[in-house]
């Protein structure tokens, strides 16, 4: 089965203590878990029906019987509870499950000269089976949840057979030992039900644990960290974890030279699930945007309305009218600008609003016969961007709302006025700059989740350093 279960809604996200400031925390409350093992008794019964039983033999006083061919025809969805254990992991109990077994029987009766031999089939409803299993949550050496079912037991309340054909006489001298024994197959820690549930822990949700996103390749040249920083932590009402948090550059994943700044604190658990995602993950992509010389880019004609960059032009639209100096030192050629950034990047979330600060030069060239450039001119920029972010597909999306920029000349062979400064801003760094911030924006910033999770009702609040992510969980496995 390739969908999660139970444990794999709950464990997508599972880590605790703070050997390091995180840069994202999640908290899955009991919520989530009632509708964690509802979706879990769904995927039991879808295994436990059609499922085949081994044959038994047996012999009771004069009879000797062989029990063959059975198998689950219906599995009743019991009631369960989920309690978090400190430490541990999760106990999960049920009770009033029924199961539905049809099977084959022949016998062999003998006693003295008299001989009997028959089959038939019967059917046995077992009903009151209540089972209880602890589920151990943790990480491995490489910072992935890992989960082992624990302890399991199962009891049967009742069972009542029925069986067709044969010598109605002698089902009563073998019917109580066949009791016994499919009591015995369905419950017990090694039994029917057992086995299911620590296959379904151990094997299915394994494989869907390893599915969850724990790094995530960015732009083919980052590395998003999502790894835990140690084992869950339980409380009563929820389970809290704790993960890196930090992007990387993919081919050299060095730790950022500052920390993650501490997240809001929260005690509501209304919701079933929260995510803390701190401004840290963001800036520590910066950082390595920045140190990797990601954050530079040559803007042409072909990034910009035509003709904007040419020097000479019969409108008043093209930067050599505006900057007269550069029409007539530089005639019939176009500008080319190298835009820079001269230092990180930085998100700063508060009170609501997400503003990010960033400073950089625009180098101006003009191109030359040959395909030689001239420099002419350098502006320093500075900017302070603000966002609007919303969830969307498990994601984070940013469009941008306001993009103030201010230049200054830094240095220049030409004479450059304010007008001309004003349409550098406007003209050309706004009209380029912005819809590049909003193609990142628009790529949306994956959240870890697998693919079969989904976010309802969600609301996204933004405090100091922080983005709180409170959501209800959906499940489409």
């Amino acid at each position: 089965m390739q969908q999660v279960c139970l444990l794999t809604v709950v464990s997508l996200f599972v880590t605790s203590a703070q050997c390091k400031t995180p840069g994202l925390q999640t908290r899955i409350t009991d919520r989530a878990l009632e509708y964690a093992t509802e979706v879990a008794l769904d995927i039991l019964s879808k295994q436990v029906t059609g499922q085949q039983i081994p044959d038994q033999h047996g012999q009771s006083g004069d009879v000797k019987f062989d029990i063959t061919g059975m198998n689950v025809k219906q599995f009743t969805k019991p009631s369960s509870r989920v309690s978090l254990i400190q430490n541990v992991g999760l106990s999960w109990s049920t009770s009033g499950t029924g199961l539905a077994i049809h099977g084959d029987f022949k016998y062999k009766y003998r006693k003295g000269i008299i001989k009997v031999s028959d089959h038939g089939s019967f059917d046995l409803k077992a009903n009151g089976i209540n089972f209880q299993v602890k589920i151990e949550i943790g990480m491995d050496g490489t910072g992935r949840p890992t989960m082992k079912a624990v302890g399991c037991s199962c009891n049967v309340g009742s069972a009542d057979i029925k069986f067709h054909g044969g010598a109605a006489w002698i089902y009563n001298l073998f019917s109580g030992q066949l009791e016994i024994k499919l009591k015995d197959m369905v419950g017990g820690g090694n039994g029917l039900l057992c086995k299911q549930l620590n296959t379904l822990i151990d094997v299915t949700g394994m494989k869907s644990l390893q599915k969850l996103p724990v790094t995530v390749q960015i732009a083919k040249r980052f590395l998003l960290d999502y790894r835990f920083l140690s084992k869950p932590s339980f409380q009563t009402k929820f389970m809290e974890t704790y993960h890196k948090g930090e992007v990387y550059w993919n081919a050299v994943p060095v730790d950022a030279p500052f920390a993650a700044p501490p997240l809001l604190k929260s005690s509501d658990t209304s919701r079933m699930m929260y995510i803390w995602l701190s401004d840290y993950v963001f800036n520590t992509m910066s950082y390595n945007a920045l140190k990797y010389n990601q954050l530079q880019y040559n803007v042409t004609n072909k990034d910009l309305p035509s003709g904007v960059l040419n020097t000479t032009c019969p409108q008043s639209t093209c930067i050599g009218k505006i900057i007269k100096a550069i029409g007539t030192k530089f005639p019939n050629t176009t500008v080319m600008l190298y835009m820079k950034s001269t230092s990180m990047p930085n998100m700063t979330a508060q009170n609501g609003s997400t503003v990010v600060n960033a400073s950089g030069d625009i180098v101006f060239f003009a191109q030359q016969p040959g395909g030689k450039y001239t420099y002419f001119l350098t502006l320093s920029a500075t900017m302070s961007t603000t966002i609007s972010l919303m969830i969307q597909n498990e994601k984070v999306f940013a469009k941008v709302l306001k993009l103030p920029i201010s230049v200054t000349v830094k240095d220049s062979n030409i004479p450059v006025s304010p007008e001309g400064l004003n349409f550098i801003v406007k003209g050309i760094v706004s009209v380029f700059v912005e819809p590049k911030l909003n193609e990142l924006g628009a790529a949306g910033f994956p959240l870890p989740v697998i693919n079969s999770v989904h976010f309802t009702n969600t609301q996204l609040t933004v405090a100091k350093d922080t983005l709180l992510i409170a959501t209800d969980l959906k499940y489409s496995g």
